[in-house]
This record gives structure tokens, C-alpha cells and sequence, in this order.
């Protein structure tokens, strides 16, 4: 069976997600006639029937990529054999996220996203995979650490 990871401070309670640190996605479009996203693969965009080669995007939206089977919504969402470049630019992992400052939790891509918190502003923004052997951001006292149990993940 496989191992879940989880993550706490070994004084205080505080914890963060557990799993690998966050999760794939693919950008779909947001079809600019309906708002909705569109996967690809369909001949037609699902809220307004605008064919899929006809749809304007009007931006991206992140889709999450279930583990294990993160290739099957890439390919739904940007269809059969995408190009390596198309891939490249619209898949990515957001990584769960804490403020040193506020100690809000949250999502983002660490290598395309801005650090900041969406809730106060702050730029004292740590993944998880950060905190790891750091201090705790709530009590500064305990040591975040990554234990394993078992699971499915």
C-alpha cells in the first residue's frame, strides 16, 4: 500500500496538506463566448456548442491532474499528442504553500507565480517542501518535519 506524506510541526499542532506537496495541472481555455473551459478533445465547447478549432480563449484556467493519471486530463484538456511546447507551457505544479507572516494556506506555481499571499499581501511565502527541518512558522519553537503513513495517495 502506498505511503501518504504528512506534514507537521513536532511541538505544536500545526499541519499542512498531506500528499506530495500539491499537484499537477493543465491550463485549459476559457471559451470567450461562454466562460466555461474547454477540453480539446471535444468537438465543441460543452457550454455554448462553438467548435473546438473556433473557440477564442478568453485566458486559462487551472485544471487539477489526479495522481496517478495526470496524462489523461492533459490529453482531455489539450488533446491528442500535443506538441511538446504546448505541454511545456501549459501544464504545471502547484505546490501547497504557507505566509510566515498571516499563516494562510494556499496553491501556487513557485516557478510561475508571484510569491505573495493572497490574503495579506505578504512576500514571506514558504511551500512545504520548504518548511521541511525548518522552524515552524505558528510556534517558532518546533521543527516542521514530514512523516509517512500509510495510505493511499
Amino acid at each position: 500500500m502506498p505511503h501518504i506524506h504528512e506534514y507537521h510541526c513536532d511541538t505544536c499542532a500545526f499541519e499542512m496538506p498531506s500528499g506530495w506537496g500539491g499537484y499537477m495541472y493543465v491550463q485549459a481555455k476559457v471559451c470567450s463566448a461562454c466562460g466555461e473551459t474547454v477540453d480539446e478533445i471535444e468537438d465543441a465547447c460543452g457550454g455554448c456548442g462553438t467548435p473546438t478549432e473556433e473557440v477564442e480563449a478568453d485566458g486559462y484556467e487551472r485544471v487539477v491532474c489526479p495522481h496517478p493519471m495526470e496524462h489523461v486530463t492533459v490529453e482531455r484538456v489539450l488533446g491528442e499528442n500535443p506538441r511538446e511546447e504546448t505541454r511545456e507551457e501549459r501544464t504545471g505544479f502547484n505546490a501547497y504553500c504557507v505566509c510566515r507572516d498571516c499563516l494562510s494556506q494556499f496553491e501556487l506555481d513557485t516557478e510561475r507565480d508571484e510569491r505573495r499571499c493572497p490574503d495579506c499581501d505578504g512576500e514571506r511565502v514558504a511551500a512545504l517542501s520548504e518548511l521541511v527541518g525548518e522552524e515552524c512558522p505558528n510556534c517558532a519553537e518546533g521543527t516542521f518535519i514530514e512523516g509517512e503513513s500509510r495510505g493511499v495517495a
